[in-house]
């Protein structure tokens, strides 16, 4: 008996032994890969001085706003690199917020809009914007959130809930050099949309060109500036939000 009793609480250490290191592994893992995302250009850093106290960066026009609108940054993407945009269209009177995500990843904190937006109430028209998986996680908040925002501005990205019966001013944006946009789901999820949305395509800009972070792996080369890529963008965010 004292055999068996010995086995079993051998087996049972190995047991907790071997989940230990799995759970070292994972974590290992997982922090590894969150530990390496793409660094803002020193230009957008030097934007980004103004903050609240969750890190989420803010950009306010001079005048009165004309709309609000909430930034969900790339996967893996310093959320300062959209600092350059953000204050393009603070310029041109839109309240801008970007989001700061845990691990430089939107899955985290699809729910970042909520306490953004209480935190504004003197605005009344609000937007969603995302680059990239940030992006896909604005439409997913705002799936279950309709009636509380005006419209959706998805850059190099798409909408995997069904959006189409709403009210809803969207507008999808993206470069013509893009490589990184999978655009057999890009193309499968224009159904989830409102009919009347607004599609932009940017001859010569790709991927990365909404932020200011460098190239990023695997998108195509632009033939026009980043300058001239974020002036269009902002442009047709502009229009969609007046």
């Amino acid at each position: 008996m004292k055999g068996k009793s010995r086995s079993k609480k051998l087996a049972l250490f190995v047991l907790l032994v071997s989940f230990g290191a799995l759970l070292y592994s994972s974590a290992l893992a997982f922090f590894a890969y969150t530990g390496t995302y793409y660094l803002a250009s020193d230009e957008a850093i030097a934007l980004s001085r103004r903050q609240d106290a969750s890190g989420n960066i803010l950009f306010a026009p001079k005048s009165t706003p004309v709309a609000g609108l909430i930034f969900y940054p790339g996967a893996k993407v310093d959320e300062r690199a959209y600092a350059p945009l953000s204050a393009k269209l603070a310029e041109q009177g839109v309240y801008v917020i970007i989001a700061k995500m845990p691990f430089h990843l939107a899955i985290f904190k699809t729910d970042a809009a909520a306490t953004i937006k209480a935190e504004q109430p003197t605005i009344s028209s609000w937007y969603l914007c995302g680059h990239s998986l940030g992006g896909a996680m604005a439409a997913s908040y705002l799936a279950d959130h309709v009636t509380e925002y005006s419209g959706l501005i998805l850059l190099a990205s798409y909408s995997t809930k069904d959006l189409h019966s709403t009210s809803l001013k969207t507008c999808t944006i993206y470069g013509s050099e893009d490589q990184v946009l999978n655009q057999n789901k890009y193309q499968d999820s224009k159904a989830n949309l409102p009919a009347n949305n607004h599609e932009i395509e940017i001859p010569g800009g790709n991927h990365g060109q909404f932020g200011d972070y460098g190239l990023q792996k695997g998108d195509g080369t632009a033939s026009i500036s980043r300058e001239e890529q974020q002036n269009q963008t902002v442009q047709a965010i502009v229009s969609l939000c007046q």
